[in-house]
């Protein structure tokens, strides 16, 4: 489980060190004339990202069902003769690691493929929003404002703190709309798949070291059983957490689960604004 999350949070790394290389060779200034350039270099990061997380997902989510049913299920990548050795294999050529390891006996088969199809034109469609609004747009703003304060010299120090500013604000903004859009390659695959694979009962969420309040308040349900249908994982920029699938009543949520729901039952009820502060101000760290 843990070498899944940080597979994920390094996708999302690579990502943004990718998107950090492209704006550090534009500056400030020249940005509102390379959009068009911009927009196809982020979408082709968040794209390659993407898909690589969607890979994982699948080869983390047929191991842990084998792991808990003995049985393997079909779909993209299923190679005939499966074993958990093999699916060990593909998990851990997905990360990058050597995770774990397995025997070689055949499983037996369900042959049902519960994941989704790739929708290529949906996933282009979000990151060229997500493009638009923490780009484009903010970019629009930032000439605006430039047009009113009039001229002012290259080396003006005021103006090029402004414009540090500026473009650490757009780099974080972009960074996390686009690591979201990567990271929901893979959870996007295992919450569809949930829903139509037979075999699965629900998924916990499984939060980063430091969860906002917002995600220790959703892992604190605990298990979401399929008779909960949720229409979303509920992720966010610079989110890292994950649904885990569950397929036996043997499940064991992890620690941090239950702090939060004990925090939550603590809390006796309010408003989320109100659960925020106490969060906030009972939270470790």
């Amino acid at each position: 489980m843990a070498a899944y999350q940080l597979a994920q949070q390094a996708l999302a790394a690579d990502f943004a060190a990718r998107w950090a290389e492209v704006l550090a060779a534009v500056e400030a200034r020249e940005i509102a004339g390379s959009l068009t350039e911009l927009e196809a270099e982020y979408t082709a990061a968040i794209r390659e990202s993407a898909a690589a997380s969607r890979v994982l997902s699948i080869a983390f989510y047929r191991l842990v069902r084998a792991l808990e049913t003995g049985r393997v299920i079909g779909g993209p990548d299923y190679r005939p003769g499966a074993s958990l050795g093999s699916l060990w294999a593909d998990f851990n050529k997905a990360t990058g690691k050597r995770t774990g390891t397995g025997p070689h006996e055949q499983l037996a088969v369900d042959t049902r493929n519960p994941f989704p199809v790739e929708d290529l034109a949906h996933e282009a469609l979000r990151a060229e929003e997500a493009f638009r609004h923490q780009v484009a747009d903010r970019v629009a703003q930032h000439e605006s404002e430039h047009a009113g304060q009039g001229s002012a010299e290259l080396n003006d120090p005021e103006l090029i703190a402004w414009e540090k500013e500026f473009l650490d604000s757009l780099k974080t903004g972009s960074t996390g709309a686009g690591g979201m859009l990567v990271q929901d390659g893979g959870r996007d695959a295992i919450h569809t798949a949930l829903q139509d694979d037979p075999g699965a009962i629900g998924y916990f969420r499984k939060t980063d070291a430091s969860p906002c309040y917002f995600c220790a308040l959703m892992a604190g349900r605990g298990a979401i059983y399929k008779s909960k249908r949720t229409a979303a994982f509920g992720a966010h920029p610079h989110c890292h957490c994950q649904p885990i699938p569950i397929f036996s009543r043997r499940y064991q949520l992890p620690i941090e689960n239950g702090r939060f729901s004990r925090m939550w039952r603590d809390f006796g009820g309010g408003s989320l604004a109100d659960w925020r502060t106490y969060y906030s101000d009972k939270a470790p760290g």
